[in-house]
């Protein structure tokens, strides 16, 4: 794996939202959502992440790997929490993926148990691990700097 030598930038992106009781006036949003490449087995694909600093490791839709031809339930099984306390089931892979255009090997999970998410998630484990990842949310701006 060769990190990139430069800083990574990266633009939150916008989402139209619903106002809602508590915020009467809300009409976007605006999410740490970045795009990235997915690869494995010469198969690719393109998803946009949430960079989720809540999250212990980087996790994907089983969906995400049925494109890839990935078998997801040959993968280390692992149940984990999610924020509605419920038990769910992941499966580890190695993959590769692409983030500003650097491939780089991730070890992630591949869940059938999230379909209600609407993002993907780089987390702790395979991107704060390798990175300083920066949030400017004044600027509206993501920056990953690879750690040496």
């Amino acid at each position: 794996m060769v990190l990139p030598t430069s800083l990574l930038r990266f633009k939150y992106q916008t989402f139209r939202a619903k106002p809602i009781e508590a915020f009467p006036d809300r009409h976007v949003v605006i999410r740490p959502v970045i795009d990235i490449r997915l690869l494995w087995n010469h198969q690719s694909t393109q998803y946009r992440v949430l960079i989720d600093s809540g999250a212990d490791f980087c996790i994907f839709h089983s969906d995400v790997a049925l494109v890839l031809g990935l078998p997801v339930t040959r993968g280390k099984k692992m149940t984990f929490y999610g924020t509605g306390g419920s038990p769910q089931v992941a499966y580890f892979h190695t993959i590769q993926i692409e983030i500003g255009g650097w491939p780089m090997d991730l070890y992630c999970g591949f869940s059938y148990d999230m379909q209600s998410l609407p993002y993907e998630l780089l987390g702790q484990t395979g991107l704060f691990d390798r990175f300083k990842v920066e949030f400017d949310y004044h600027n509206k701006r993501i920056e990953l700097k690879p750690k040496r």
